[in-house]
């Protein structure tokens, strides 16, 4: 559940209620459980992401069914925008160097 990130665990009847935050959405879900692991990762490092944002030509969008069909779509939505913008890797969420590559050779698609 690498989209879901655990805030709270309490005991019940020998198990653990577990409730998860969905990152995009934030809509909470509890679980009963045997056990949790959590991996500790960082928090995703998406500041410069949104800090260009608004002065990018697709606003950092792009058509994600054009994408799963192997090409890269964006979106012309600011015409005095200065460059085009992707938010790959740990800008996203917290997650290993691989899903960063896979991101970067996704997007690298020729629009």
């Amino acid at each position: 559940m690498a989209d879901r990130e655990p805030v709270n665990v309490v005991p019940e009847a020998g198990r653990k209620r577990v409730t998860l935050r969905n990152l995009l959405t934030g809509a909470e879900q509890d679980l009963l459980v045997d056990a949790v692991v959590t991996e500790n990762a960082t928090q995703p490092l998406d500041e410069v992401y949104f800090e260009l944002k608004a002065a990018s030509v697709n606003h950092g969008q792009y058509d994600q069914q054009a994408l799963v069909d192997g090409r890269l779509v964006l979106p012309e939505l600011n015409p005095e925008g200065q460059f085009k913008l992707l938010r790959i890797g740990d800008a996203v969420a917290h997650r290993g160097l691989h899903a960063a590559l896979y991101d970067a050779l996704r997007f690298s698609l020729p629009a």
